[in-house]
């Protein structure tokens, strides 16, 4: 990694594979180690521990299938802005 988009890109997509493996307390030591200010993080935060919660009764699965940033940061002065899309379905019902 050279360039400052691509560290972006790395730090984004450590958070992303936690939130699909929904380990909801990795997510938090992650955001607590990275500092990473993930708009949403709160809320993603809650619905993984739901997700937890109701794995008793269903199976899910979570991928993200979309990523970009809004500009390539190349030096601290650049601002950018990264987006993120998942989905969530049922993957199958236990009993």
């Amino acid at each position: 990694m050279n360039e400052i988009h691509e560290y972006i890109e790395y730090l984004d997509k450590k958070g992303m594979n936690l939130i699909e493996m929904q380990r909801p307390g990795a997510f938090a030591d992650y955001l607590r180690e990275s500092s990473n200010t993930i708009c949403g993080r709160h809320p993603i935060s809650v619905w993984l521990h739901s997700l937890k919660q109701s794995s008793s009764v269903l199976t899910h699965e979570v991928r993200f299938v979309k990523y970009a940033q809004s500009e390539k940061a190349t030096s601290t002065r650049d601002h950018s802005v990264s987006y993120a899309g998942a989905v969530c379905r049922v993957a199958m019902f236990d009993g």
